[in-house]
């Protein structure tokens, strides 16, 4: 008889790309209602709570899915990871938040069981050889020549019989071969073991990533910088490929992992039969999957389909080939994927990476004096006495952090541009009473003491953009830079925040929606409670505030109290930028923002575009056209396409009228009202935009679209 009871372990990460677009990085397939009436990850957990049988669990998962796990496993023990590191860490955190003899059985959350008596029956078989020193495997026995999944080799017919070797996922003929055998069976990814028998393993044959963890575990938090630095890989990779001690115990239990929606199609029908969900009809078809969310979907004459549709996307597939949809979807969340032709993406290569780029590297920067130069003139030269804005060495920073992160660094060009901007915001720029100066002299002396959100808003996004490279400057930095943002700038009677000392009683959208763009970054790396809180802050404040319902445009200056100030302003620019970061508040967060992106974008396109090209300010009577608009009109289209609007086109406008007549280190900033070139210098601010609009579109060659 067994001596003690399991303790599940509930591996709660993945973010089951293969069933876009139900499953989404805020909501991923283990959250979700897939085989029954409750989540993927509830039935995990019901499978496994019988008192006599099982402890209470441990789960872990994204910390951005604290509120979900809390929500779905009130009794859990929870671990939360500040990003994602593969199997391996999870269950050494696992080892080390249990005694040494505790048994630990491991389960990914998102499986579907259909005779769970028959998988208990294998646990209490797997658990008597755990206790005899072995790692227990789970394999299913294969009922057809599967090629999504990998393989266990094992012999002998014992209850828990020894494993032979894993191997990959095969092709259609040696998964044929392999059932033949009957040696061979699925891999489940379900592990029984005793806690100090897998910790041995680890410090035999992956001792850095037990170290790792053991070194950010604390009261079961894993610190972020400490597990940033811990190797990601799979258990089988690490422990399961080299040890000897692998025992396998098969087990036929109607086993799933619903990775696809084949598998959800086969899980809920026979063969050749018809599964609907929501509001679809289908006719005079057979072998059909369609699942329709909020919308009507009709389906006629079809075969081996699969059609998934909720309010915002669709996914149209044959069942056969379901499990291969990840390259296309995937290029869905790319910039890109809709904004150039291959002859448009090979020529921005070589003008932005070829020339563009390694000019600003060598040029960038002011040679003896610190920081980074306001401009270029014509020539390619910084002009001798010009005062420098607060907000220019963060922008360089974070362009040259961004370019490294793409893989852009010949000789070292980012680093040097990273190291000597960072050096300038981190020592001269700072002002004794915390935070950093609004303006420098051409020296690098502080010219205006005074304390800037804009600036601060850019400081925190080029830390952030740091900290994405792994850097633990980066971090500390963002975490400074958003403390001193709220220390100063938060108004706490009336919500927002404004500039006391740069313009005292007013308020301005503008740097309202960098600081949404920072907290945007810091929240994709650490999925924090604080940038949750101020996202959603911002958010409101625009929908309260910032946005008029009664045009569709973005109001850019208040009063303190939030009033309109009498004389204002409208940029389509900046409506197709804030359209774009609405955007990824919904990616991130899940907050609705379509009707606003959508109403912004069209009323940019209605009343801000002249000569088809983006106005700097609505209702002038001396019009111009800076390239920074154009570039966020094309970003704003990328991700929320309109009807009758042709990106490519755009492109080729841009190119013609900004790129091409411009000096090889830059382009021409601006146009006059006839659309004549009006720009004496080239702004160095206006690296940024390139690497938000233009870098995605024409990644450095080799390095994908």
């Amino acid at each position: 008889m067994r001596r003690m009871k399991i303790t599940p372990v509930i591996l709660c990460g993945g973010g089951g790309t293969r069933l876009w677009p139900l499953s989404t990085p805020i909501k991923p397939k283990q959250f979700l209602n897939l085989s029954g009436e409750r989540s993927m990850l509830a039935e995990t957990a019901a499978r496994v709570s019988d008192p006599a049988r099982f402890n209470a669990p441990i789960a872990i998962g994204s910390a951005r899915h604290d509120a979900l796990l809390r929500s779905e496993l009130p009794e859990a023990r929870i671990l939360l990871e500040p990003l994602g590191r593969n199997s391996a860490p999870p269950i050494a955190a696992a080892c080390l938040m249990s005694e040494a003899d505790d048994l630990l059985l491991i389960l990914p959350a998102d499986h579907h069981i259909q005779d769970v008596e028959a998988f208990l029956a294998a646990i209490e078989t797997g658990a008597a050889a755990a206790e005899d020193g072995q790692i227990v495997t789970f394999g299913i026995e294969p009922h057809y020549p599967a090629t999504g999944y990998g393989y266990i080799e094992a012999e002998g017919l014992e209850p828990a019989r020894p494993v032979v070797r894993f191997v990959e996922k095969p092709d259609h003929a040696k998964a044929t071969e392999y059932l033949a055998t009957g040696r061979f069976f699925w891999n489940a990814g379900i592990f029984l073991f005793q806690a100090s028998v897998m910790s041995e393993a680890l410090k035999a044959h992956a001792a850095d990533i037990l170290q790792g963890v053991e070194s950010a575990l604390s009261d079961d938090v894993l610190d972020r910088a400490a597990f940033r630095q811990v190797r990601s890989e799979s258990i089988d990779y690490a422990v399961l490929e080299h040890a000897k001690n692998i025992s396998v115990v098969p087990v036929s239990m109607g086993w799933s992992d619903l990775g696809d929606f084949r598998a959800l199609h086969d899980a809920a029908t026979d063969e050749d039969t018809i599964h609907t969900e929501g509001h679809a009809e289908v006719t005079e078809s057979s072998n059909i999957y369609v699942r329709a969310e909020g919308v009507k979907v009709a389906v006629h004459g079809l075969e081996d389909v699969a059609i998934v549709a909720t309010p915002d996307n669709v996914l149209v597939t044959r069942l056969s080939d379901a499990a291969r949809i990840k390259p296309v979807t995937g290029a869905l969340s790319e910039i890109g994927r809709v904004a150039a032709t291959d002859a448009q993406q090979t020529w921005l290569q070589s003008w932005l990476w070829d020339d563009v780029m390694p000019t600003w590297a060598r040029l960038a920067l002011c040679q003896g004096s610190g920081g980074c130069v306001e401009n270029l003139d014509l020539d390619g030269q910084a002009r001798p006495g010009q005062s420098r804005r607060g907000r220019i060495a963060p922008r360089q920073l974070y362009s040259f952090a961004r370019a490294k992160q793409m893989g852009w660094n010949p000789d070292g060009a980012a680093d040097r541009v990273i190291e000597a901007s960072y050096a300038f915001i981190n020592g001269p720029a700072r002002v004794p009473s915390g935070g950093w100066a609004h303006k420098f002299n051409y020296e690098g002396a502080i010219e205006d003491p005074r304390r800037d959100l804009y600036d601060h808003a850019f400081v925190a996004l080029s830390a952030c953009q740091l900290a994405a490279l792994g850097d633990p400057r980066g971090e500390a930095l963002a975490l400074e830079a958003f403390e001193t943002i709220d220390k100063l700038f938060y108004d706490e009677r009336r919500g927002g925040w404004h500039d006391p000392e740069t313009e005292p009683g007013l308020k301005r959208a503008n740097p309202h929606m960098h600081l949404l763009e920072a907290s945007l970054a810091h929240y994709e790396a650490v999925h924090d409670d604080a940038s949750l809180k101020r996202i959603n802050t911002i958010c409101t404040m625009f929908e309260r505030y910032m946005f008029d319902p009664a045009s569709g445009a973005m109001i850019e200056n208040f009063k303190v109290d939030w009033s309109r100030e009498a004389a204002n302003r409208i940029e389509p620019g900046h409506c197709y930028e804030w359209a774009f970061l609405l955007g990824e508040a919904e990616r991130l967060t899940g907050r609705d923002t379509a009707s606003w992106r959508r109403r912004l974008i069209d009323y940019a396109e209605r009343h801000g575009l002249k000569h088809g090209f983006a106005l700097d300010l609505v209702g002038t009577d001396d019009p111009s056209f800076r390239l920074w608009p154009q570039l966020e009109r094309v970003r704003a289209l990328s991700h929320t396409p309109r009807p009758g609007i042709n990106i490519p086109s755009i492109l080729d406008q841009i190119v013609e009228a900004y790129l091409k007549p411009g000096p090889k280190h830059g382009w021409i900033d601006r146009l006059d009202g006839k659309l004549a070139p009006a720009a004496t210098n080239v702004p160095a601010s206006m690296v940024y935009h390139l690497m938000t609009a233009l870098a995605p579109i024409a990644p450095p060659p080799g390095k994908g679209r």
